[in-house]
């Protein structure tokens, strides 16, 4: 039978189905042989040579230094070993030399695989030659005598994470560790190359070598994915202190930006999945309370954008205090009246990308928010590594393959010129301005800024110049360990943009198909809220969340002053915990002497004897600089309807669980589970099983608490391996 016969005959076989285990028996079944070769080889070394070459033999003699030395043969094996060596790795390195990365990759293509199959058809035909041998050697298994083809598949990325866990990777030898830390330091075209690599010779010998490490050890030999990009305690959050209590007489007047962002929650989700508790600066109380969407009274009409609805309930935490609820909803636009949408995907495709929760997962997101556009929408991408570039140009999403395409061939390696890529993306999109059309720049990250402007306050001042353009910029993160926060919040609440972070494919679905319309379409922009408390019925407040989104009072009507935007669609909910006149749960003391300013009467204070406090709201439509103020007085027993108040009570139940996240400071003996009762009695409907989902988060919570979180003392580690801890145990 010769070669043509024997390719005939495989041809004529059938393909058996996909088998997801299939690669991870053929490597152990070909670690096996490789030990039985590996034992063969000592055994025969044990043995005497015979015939000719006894110059081989261990035991021969033949000269008296020799006799006097048996070992000195040995020696000169090792030494005349070792100088072949070194000729090899001499040869291999002047080939390299002479067939360079760049005749491979483009290093313009910044970690792009090219898409020239015929260039890819000659540069890589050693490569393609050793895919064969690759696919010989992995492409059957012998079980119980039989053997059975095996097409070789490399296995999909989420292969390597079974019950959300992967195998410990600190069971990598340090040598390994090494050569991955130094891999992920390359450059964005080098990554390219390596990637280009695994794809055509197979994800079976990337991870071979680190198998057959483990064996040696003694360890288990399950296949896992060591090369992606892992940090621990390096994600950074804005440290600040929670609003603390304060008397009406001396400072009357409350001013906030609103706040429609919901990374908090997802970063807060994503470590009680892990099983630790998530540190106290990574939990801003609005961020969880706004995740969910309230059934608030709807608008009339995009005129006055949104409705404020009030209420007024007892604080299930503190005896003798109660909680003044402030809700906003926002003017939904119907799908007809929605306008174009000129985007830009600033999209970071660094080292500290290469991660399965990180750049893949983008991808996907991205893909789902294109399912969203209309065929008039335009789509450009810029990448930034340790340079910036456009790899696409504005396109009409009706063009989705070539979209998709683009983002198919991106790949991670390199520092993060994020400065640099968020210059590009203003360019792009100034290029393609359309006065008609929502013009913004979404930006991926995990925020992990290190090559040219990293300070947040020139980023800062920049995005706060282009804003003036009509160029909106919003923020979605992605991965943990090296997250950046900070600078994430930074740049979406000066761009005039949403700062959400994406953890899964269901939070993606969330926030780019559900929520869509309130994501790229604003209704309103700098909206500020004041409230003026009563000093006959209020002696003392304190508002809930929004520590970094305090403003001062003279800010409330500068127009010059930037402040939170709310979507098509959002709803903010800010809460107030009052003490009442009178009431015992009064934590500051009356003062001896008097105020430093007597509050001033006069005859018409008797008409707001029913008064608890006066609501202000301002806000600018999206193509305005005026602001436009609404009004409305809080009453002592001001109320809703029932489903309303329902809604107001989950709210209240969310409030109190990140309240006992941060410490728990005001929320006396209010407990996790006094907040899975409230959650439970007050979830409502619950459509798309959000609520039922924080039900189980708090659940979690009560099982982290005394496990200790690595978080709260940050430790820096440049780019450690670590792994995926199990909490399934």
């Amino acid at each position: 039978m010769d070669d043509k016969d024997l390719d005939k005959m495989l041809s004529d076989m059938d393909v058996p189905p996909y088998d997801k285990n299939a690669k991870k028996i053929a490597l152990n079944l070909a670690i096996a042989t490789f030990k039985d070769v590996q034992r063969e080889k000592i055994k025969k070394s044990e043995k005497k040579s015979q015939g000719l070459f006894s110059c081989f033999r261990l035991t021969n003699s033949s000269t008296k230094e020799n006799r006097r030395d048996p070992m000195a043969f040995s020696k000169k094996k090792l030494v005349y070993g070792g100088l072949a060596t070194a000729c090899v790795a001499l040869f291999v390195g002047t080939v390299l030399v002479e067939f360079p990365i760049s005749k491979v990759i483009d290093k313009n293509n910044f970690g792009l695989r090219t898409g020239d199959t015929s260039a890819r058809s000659t540069d890589f035909a050693h490569i393609e030659e050793s895919e064969t041998a690759t696919n010989k050697l992995f492409s059957h298994k012998s079980y119980e005598g039989k053997s059975e083809e095996m097409p070789y598949q490399p296995a999909p990325l989420n292969e390597y994470h079974k019950d959300s866990k992967t195998v410990q990777t600190e069971k990598i030898a340090p040598a390994s560790r090494e050569r991955l830390k130094k891999r992920n330091e390359t450059m964005g075209f080098a990554r390219g190359f390596t990637d280009g690599l695994a794809d055509i010779s197979g994800a079976a010998t990337q991870h071979a070598a680190p198998v057959i490490a483990m064996e040696q050890k003694g360890l288990d030999s399950e296949i896992f994915d060591p090369g992606y990009y892992q940090d621990v305690g390096r994600d950074k959050f804005e440290d600040f202190k929670i609003n603390p209590v304060k008397l009406v007489t001396e400072e009357p007047v409350s001013t906030f930006s609103v706040d429609v962002d919901t990374a908090s929650y997802s970063f807060v989700r994503g470590q009680l999945n892990r099983g630790v508790l998530p540190q106290k600066d990574a939990v801003r109380i609005e961020e969880l309370v706004n995740y969910f969407d309230y059934d608030y009274p709807l608008p009339k009409d995009k005129a006055a954008p949104f409705k404020a609805s009030v209420a007024v309930t007892a604080s299930p935490w503190a005896s003798g205090k109660e909680l003044v609820h402030i809700g906003i909803k926002g003017y939904d636009i119907p799908k007809a009246e929605q306008p174009r949408s000129n985007l830009v995907f600033l999209l970071d495709v660094s080292g500290s990308m290469n991660n399965p929760n990180k750049l893949p997962l983008l991808k996907q997101s991205l893909k789902m928010l294109l399912d969203q556009l209309g065929e008039q929408d335009t789509v450009g991408i810029v990448v930034y590594a340790g340079a910036a570039g456009t790899v696409l140009e504005p396109t009409k999403a009706s063009e989705k393959h070539k979209i998709i395409a683009a983002l198919d061939n991106l790949r991670a390696g390199g520092s993060t010129a994020g400065a640099e890529g968020i210059r590009q993306a203003y360019n792009l999109a100034e290029a393609n301005f359309d006065k008609e059309a929502v013009n913004r720049v979404i930006l991926a990250t995990d925020g992990d800024f290190n090559v040219g402007i990293t300070n947040r306050e020139e980023l800062k001042d920049f995005v706060e110049r282009k804003r003036q353009t009509g160029i909106f910029l919003s923020v979605f993160g992605f991965g943990m360990g090296n997250y950046n926060d900070h600078m994430m919040q930074t740049l979406a609440q000066n761009g005039n943009g949403v700062a959400a972070y994406i953890d899964n494919l269901n939070e993606a679905r969330k926030v780019l198909v559900e929520e869509a319309t309130s994501t790229l379409f604003p209704i309103a922009k700098d909206v500020k809220i004041q409230v003026e408390f009563n000093p006959e019925t209020i002696a003392e407040y304190r508002l809930i969340g929004y520590e970094t989104r305090h403003l001062n009072r003279e800010d409330f009507n500068n127009d010059k002053v930037d402040a939170g935007d709310i979507g098509a669609g959002h709803t903010v909910t800010a809460i107030y915990e009052v003490t009442p006149k009178g009431s015992n749960a009064r934590l500051i003391d009356e003062p001896r002497y008097g105020h430093a300013e007597k509050v001033q009467k006069t005859k018409a204070d008797t008409n707001f004897k029913d008064e608890y406090a006066f609501l202000k709201i301002r806000y600018k439509l999206p193509e305005e600089d005026t602001s436009k103020l609404i009004t409305t007085p809080i009453l002592k027993s001001t109320t809703q309807d029932k489903h309303v108040m329902n809604e107001i009570g989950f709210g209240t139940a969310v409030t109190g669980f990140a309240q006992i996240l941060k410490g728990g400071e005001y929320t006396g003996d209010f407990d996790y589970d006094d907040v899975i009762k409230m959650a439970q009695a007050t979830k409502g409907d619950d459509e798309f099983g959000y609520r039922t989902e924080f039900i189980q988060l708090v659940r979690q919570a009560k099982s982290a608490a005394a496990i200790q979180n690595t978080n709260d003392k940050p430790k820096r580690h440049s780019n450690t391996l670590t792994p995926m801890p199990d909490i399934q145990r």
